[in-house]
């Protein structure tokens, strides 16, 4: 029997997702006692041109009565495509985010893959194995590297574990919003001071990227407590950090004692106070059902919260030069979807704002909004900056694999789009073409 995948362990289609599993599936007997509509034929048809991990995750996102129909937008795509090509290659999407995520964070995988496989007539299938199928956030890179998948995403600053130059973007403060993440990368000079050096290090190509910017949000013991308008307030507590090395030292320095825990465990360390806060982004909040326990936004805004996705550039050279361009440019299509949809839904669903709508995550969790004033974010900066003494070690080694100061070249192009500007407003571009 086939292992049966985490993320439908626990659901009501397990038993379903099970049986399908057996060696001697009988595609000619209804299934519409276990998937509601679904017979066994058409989940195999389905699960053929999407791939079996993928149709799991559609089944596992699915509730009541729904269709073959239904299951087919579910697992890819939100309508039935005919594709004149049997596809000459299937390209495989690693990352833990799910459909069920995918409503409130806006990474753009499946509209990637509908994108690429519509612009390729169908010689390009894209296997979208979310909701951890294949790959835990740490470790996807490492797998997109070693030719187990070809596309991985995770945020740039878990991936630094094994790729250390993406700690090149982590410099505290400099940048300063969302929207001048996405102006640096959609502009050519992101080759220079980024991509250039992922590509020739680790053999990954950056597609498109969710770009917020990472603040805290604090567990139930704060919720009592008073707002929190400035990182005096935070002196002394203990918050959940990721692998971004630049962004611990940042945290050192402002008396915010970074300890590492499992994602997994996060919620549970938040709720019962092992730790007052976590760093991370506000739709990775939102989407994976922290906003209960968080009682206090604090808009710190200290470094970037990047959701890459990054190809393996040898899938690149396998495909050839023409299948190359469209793989890029459903990137740059995928890459103006994510900002447009995630920048509204930072607003409208999960509630991003000062005083959040009660139709909100944050405005139904009665999260606290708390953005820190100029004042405040100015004062973070100069405790936190780069020129301090502690960056050294990491100066030398990314200026090192640069090939120049880093950090004096960068901080003029990070901050070329205005701070106070609307990410939306950002004129997207294809940064390769120069």
């Amino acid at each position: 029997m086939k292992k049966i995948p985490e993320f439908v362990q626990g659901t009501e289609q397990e038993s379903a997702v099970r049986e399908l599993s057996e060696e001697t599936l009988d595609t000619t007997t209804s299934f519409d006692a276990k998937l509601s509509g679904v017979s066994r034929r058409d989940f195999l048809r389905i699960s053929k041109q999407y791939g079996l991990t993928a149709t799991y995750a559609g089944v596992a996102s699915m509730g009541g009565l729904f269709s073959a129909e239904a299951l087919a937008k579910s697992t890819n795509t939100q309508y039935e495509k005919k594709l004149k090509n049997k596809p000459k290659h299937t390209i495989k999407l690693g990352t833990v985010v799910g459909k069920k995520h995918d409503r409130i964070i806006r990474f753009g995988y499946w509209e990637f893959a509908s994108d690429l496989e519509v612009r390729t007539d169908g010689e390009i299938q894209v296997d979208v194995l979310g909701a951890n199928a294949i790959c835990a956030e740490q470790v996807c890179v490492q797998k997109a590297m070693q030719g187990v998948i070809d596309i991985a995403s995770s945020s740039t600053q878990n991936a630094s574990s094994v790729a250390p130059w993406l700690n090149a973007i982590d410099f505290p403060y400099m940048f300063q919003s969302n929207g001048q993440l996405y102006h640096f990368f959609m502009s050519p000079e992101s080759d220079k001071f980024y991509r250039k050096v992922y590509r020739e290090k680790n053999r990954m190509e950056i597609l498109f990227v969710l770009c917020e910017m990472r603040q805290l949000y604090m567990g139930l013991k704060w919720k009592d407590k008073p707002a929190i308008t400035e990182i005096g307030h935070l002196a002394g507590t203990k918050n959940r950090v990721t692998n971004t090395q630049l962004g611990r030292i940042a945290m050192q320095l402002m008396k915010l004692n970074p300890v590492p825990v499992a994602w997994v465990e996060t919620l549970d360390a938040l709720k019962n106070g092992l730790i007052d806060g976590m760093e991370t982004w506000t739709t990775a909040t939102t989407a994976f059902n922290m906003a209960p326990v968080v009682s206090q936004y604090v808009g710190l805004k200290f470094i970037p919260g990047t959701g890459h996705v990054a190809i393996n550039t040898r899938t690149l050279d396998k495909v050839g030069d023409k299948l190359r361009d469209d793989i890029m440019e459903s990137g740059y299509q995928a890459q103006r979807s994510v900002m447009y949809s995630n920048e509204a839904g930072l607003a409208l669903i999960s509630g991003e704002v000062p005083n959040p709508g009660p139709d909100t995550i944050f405005g139904k969790a009665g999260t606290r909004m708390n953005f820190f004033s100029e004042e405040a974010l100015k004062e973070c900066e100069d405790i936190a900056s780069p020129t301090r003494p502690e960056y050294n070690r990491w100066h030398e080694k990314l200026n090192k694999m640069a090939g120049f100061s880093l950090y004096d070249e960068f901080l003029p192009v990070a901050r070329r789009y205005d701070k106070n500007a609307l990410a939306i407003n950002v004129e997207p571009r294809r940064w390769w073409k120069g």
